[in-house]
């Protein structure tokens, strides 16, 4: 019997294993939701290929008390070195504006890879986060190659280019628009930077950016999978050859392939001093008895949402854990924390300021996840099985909370009025949470979605996989070039 195209490139890769040492650069965007997909890919990488080499460089910027952004780092494996790269505080400005710190960073980025290519002849590969297109400038210089990486999804990133092309014309008019690929979405549909240009226009120009030069890159992976957005994938191979590479989840809570894969292994927040309170407290509730809510490390609500949503969980009179960083404790309603611990000492609501996200989504007692619809923890949910009620603030969350309710219908998203001002309202917030966790059909429907959804996300990250496969085939490509 004839061996698989998988197959014949997993055994070439085996005898390469020993005859040559190739290094590879992982660039990603200075952003925790960035950082995350490119290093998971990097473990993929060396997974199929140990003899691999990979530095990833990231921006350690100082705080008010001089103490990093970069709180948690795992050692990984000697094969891949995350390289810091200091950045100190903006001289003379209190709050510098968003995009002289931007500027300031890829600066840094920037110098740092012109070392490292100057100094080391024996890269034969940038990967660089899509939204840092001026990477390939200095690629060239080199004649090395390059890999554009898209850490959203396949269907935001159409919409983008949409954009960019000038087939979606912006602001938005109508009521409901059609784009190739996509279902027919209504302008709340659409990531915020779209649906309010005004608002955002460095930031639509720079999404839109990532598309000028993107034919000019030798490969182009995205972190989403075939069988998930199958329509989306297919229109956007139309215009490039592109390729799934995920979902970029730690191994170890969808295929196992990755030994003592539980974590991403860097972090730029908190500390894990909450772990063993956290987990010992859902150890202590039922099965899927727990609201888990979080936001994800960018988004932060105002002092009026947080009120809203304290009172919907109060309202639901279910356990929640909740997740609210320091800096945002102040907008709880006064005594929220103190009043969930009843006389018999039976805690109602756990609030910490950090929790390990996939370890609390993998636990038998977390029923629901109220979340900001961010794709990483989009996926997470998806592929750990947890139904969503999604709260989207901004940038590319507002269409994955689309799918989520509407084409994998796997959650439900809070509804926003327009006399809300932006404000997801308590009722509507309690309303989501009880439908997904209440026994009923609209429950049974979401959780036999998750579970295939789940089967599938697995199935593309293993043996014979698509994403696997794509990985294997981008590994072997590799190794041809430097031969």
């Amino acid at each position: 019997m004839g061996r698989s195209c998988e197959e014949e490139e997993r055994r070439d890769l085996s005898k390469q294993e020993d005859e040559e040492e190739v290094e590879v650069i992982v660039v990603p965007c200075p952003a925790q939701g960035h950082i995350n997909p490119l290093l998971q890919f990097a473990k993929h990488l060396l997974a199929h290929h140990p003899s691999l080499k990979i530095t990833l460089p990231l921006i350690l910027t100082k705080n008010a008390n001089n103490h990093s952004t970069v709180t948690q780092y795992q050692t990984l494996t000697p094969s891949l070195t995350i390289h810091h790269i200091p950045l100190l505080p903006y001289q003379g400005l209190d709050h510098p504006d968003q995009r002289v710190f931007w500027e300031r960073r890829q600066a840094a980025i920037r110098s740092y890879l012109t070392h490292l290519l100057t100094s080391n002849p024996n890269i034969a590969c940038v990967v660089y986060d899509a939204l840092l297109p001026w990477v390939l400038d200095i690629v060239k210089q080199f004649g090395v190659s390059s890999a554009a990486f898209f850490t959203q999804s396949c269907a935001v990133n159409s919409i983008y280019y949409n954009v960019y092309k000038g087939w979606l014309g912006v602001p938005l008019g109508q009521c409901s628009i059609s784009l190739d690929g996509l279902p027919p979405l209504r302008p709340s549909d659409f990531p915020s930077f779209v649906s309010d240009p005004v608002k955002y226009p460095d930031i639509l120009n720079m999404l839109s950016d990532q598309f000028a030069r993107l034919d000019e890159a030798d490969w182009i992976f995205t972190n989403t999978f075939d069988s998930l957005e199958p329509q989306e994938v297919k229109w956007m191979e139309g215009e490039f050859a592109m390729k799934n590479i995920g979902p970029t989840v730690p191994s170890m809570y969808l295929d196992g392939r990755l030994e003592n894969d539980n974590d991403y292994g860097v972090s730029m927040f908190e500390s894990k001093k909450n772990k063993d309170l956290t987990m010992k407290w859902l150890d202590s509730k039922h099965h899927k008895s727990v609201i888990y809510v979080s936001f994800g490390s960018s988004a932060e609500l105002e002092k009026e949402q947080m009120e809203e949503l304290a009172c919907a969980l109060k309202l639901t009179n279910r356990y929640f854990l909740w997740v609210v960083r320091e800096s945002e404790i102040h907008k709880l309603p006064q005594n929220f924390i103190e009043d969930h611990e009843d006389t018999a000492g039976d805690q109602k609501g756990l609030v910490v300021n950090w929790c390990s996200q996939l370890q609390v989504l993998a636990h038998k007692s977390v029923g629901c996840f109220v979340t900001h619809c961010g794709w990483n923890s989009t996926l997470e949910a998806l592929s750990l099985g947890v139904p969503l009620v999604t709260m989207a603030q901004w940038s590319d969350q507002p269409t994955n909370a689309k799918y989520v309710e509407d084409v994998w219908k796997i959650g439900k998203r809070v509804r926003l009025r327009e006399e809300d001002n932006g404000v997801c309202r308590r009722e509507e917030i309690e309303k989501c949470v009880n439908e997904v966790m209440e026994e009923g059909k609209v429950r049974e429907e979401i959780r036999k979605n998750l579970r295939k959804w789940r089967e599938l996300a697995k199935e593309a990250m293993d043996d014979g996989g698509t994403s696997h496969a794509n990985i294997i085939h981008f590994v072997q490509q590799l190794l041809n070039k430097t031969n």
